[in-house]
């Protein structure tokens, strides 16, 4: 939605404090936060200032004082700002608070609309399902927007529904990811879901001020849901936990996608679950089948979360994310059983402590069709034994053993801006 600046000092109220911005510009895009999906070349922006000390575990901190007057200069924008933050010569809407302001302004945002929000958690593969959905709803022609940034917060949440949000939007897909016990429900009060998806559970941010176990993550994942929607969870993990259909919701047995053909997407669990997502979704909103096998074999996973590259002939299965142990294993819950070749360049575990799910490591790394490049850093993340093999084997392993189900794995790789994990396999071996 579209504010100009009389309306947004309007919403303001008690908030606003001063402003020196000539006439009554309307802003086509309110940056409360960074989020993927802002458009190039922005003319009229209202940039906020905002800045974060990461207390409550929704991010790393963050402050863009320091450098929003030269952006705002630089590209002509207006600035949003608290007392005492230099407006370096940009015209400037100045506010007690800009959380504050954040707030008011989605909160009109979402007085002024009423898509049906669709919201998925879990361990591993909500940022695949909730692009699946999108694409699902998409192949139907109806409207829909997903909210998408590598770490979801009440501000990014606001940014996207400010700015990517209209009157007549139908529909809004999400994932709604738990770093603190608290998170998801703090998430779903904020943009509550009409229907919500728990799709599984694992060994995932167990660490010291997280979660001690599965059954914390659970308990933390299963607030998703709010009492008046629809919900969904995965019978296996009511099965694995021992723990009874909760009240309110919903089972679901996961369906092999049977017939259809995608050969972007593995051959996994996770596949399996993301279908089955898509089918539930499909009968609650009233698409009909042959749109949901439509979405399937033309669906193209984004943000390289899974990419599958050629090399030399063969395809392989390119995974660029941090090496946690849920991400890392779910390659080996195959459909049919099969076991892939795991080629493993760098391990890197991010903010995780791999002691949290250390036993899911050493059911990947004992594989014998799991290879290690030897490095030092390798040698001093990975806390299991493994097969490290030196350079020159890991290329003769990737060139003349490697046929069939591959995965090659270099962590925090397609984090990169501009990598292309095809050119670099070939490069590289």
């Amino acid at each position: 939605m579209n504010f100009s600046k009389e309306e947004i000092t309007q919403i303001a109220g008690d908030e606003m404090m001063e402003s020196n911005i000539a006439g009554n510009p309307k802003y086509e895009w309110i940056d409360v936060v960074a989020i993927p999906q802002r458009p190039l070349e922005l003319k009229s922006n209202l940039f906020f200032t905002t800045h974060s000390s990461g207390e409550g575990g929704w991010d790393s901190g963050f402050d863009r004082r320091p450098t929003a007057a030269k952006v705002a200069y630089d590209k002509g924008w207006h600035l949003g700002i608290e007392e005492g933050t230099d407006a370096g010569g940009s015209e400037y809407l100045m506010v007690r608070r800009l959380d504050v302001l954040a707030q008011k302004l989605y909160e009109q945002a979402r007085s002024g609309s009423n898509p049906y929000v669709v919201g998925v958690t879990g361990s591993v593969g909500k940022t695949t399902t909730v692009a699946f959905l999108e694409h699902l709803i998409r192949t139907s022609d109806a409207g829909v927007t997903r909210f998408y940034s590598k770490r979801l917060t009440p501000l990014s949440v606001m940014c996207h529904y400010i700015n990517r949000v209209e009157q007549d939007t139908p529909f809004i897909v999400m994932e709604y990811s738990a770093y603190l016990k608290d998170h998801i429900a703090h998430l779903s009060e904020l943009l509550p879901p009409n229907i919500a998806f728990l799709t599984n559970i694992y060994e995932a941010h167990i660490n010291p001020g997280m979660f001690e176990s599965k059954q914390d993550i659970y308990e933390s994942k299963i607030r998703i849901k709010p009492a008046e929607s629809e919900g969904y969870v995965n019978n296996r993990i009511l099965n694995e936990l021992g723990m009874l259909m909760p009240p309110g919701w919903g089972g679901f047995d996961v369906e092999l996608p049977e017939g259809l053909h995608n050969k972007l997407l593995p051959p996994t669990l996770r596949t399996a679950e993301m279908y089955t997502v898509g089918k539930l979704l499909a009968g609650e909103i009233s698409l009909n089948m042959r749109t949901l096998r439509q979405a399937y074999e033309t669906f193209v996973p984004p943000e390289n979360r899974i990419a599958t590259v050629n090399f030399r002939g063969e395809s392989i299965y390119f995974h660029g994310e941090t090496s946690g142990g849920s991400r890392l294993w779910s390659w080996f819950e195959t459909i049919d059983g099969s076991c892939p070749w795991l080629l493993v360049e760098d391990v890197n575990f991010a903010d995780e402590d791999p002691q949290g799910f250390k036993g899911l490591l050493e059911k990947i790394f004992n594989s014998d069709k799991t290879f290690v490049l030897d490095t030092p850093a390798n040698r001093e993340r990975l806390p299991v034994k493994a097969h490290f093999v030196d350079t020159k084997e890991f290329g003769e392993t990737m060139r003349n053993k490697v046929r069939g189900y591959a995965v090659y794995h270099k962590a925090l790789a397609t984090r990169q801006p501009g990598f292309a994990p095809e050119v670099y396999l070939n490069e590289r071996w």
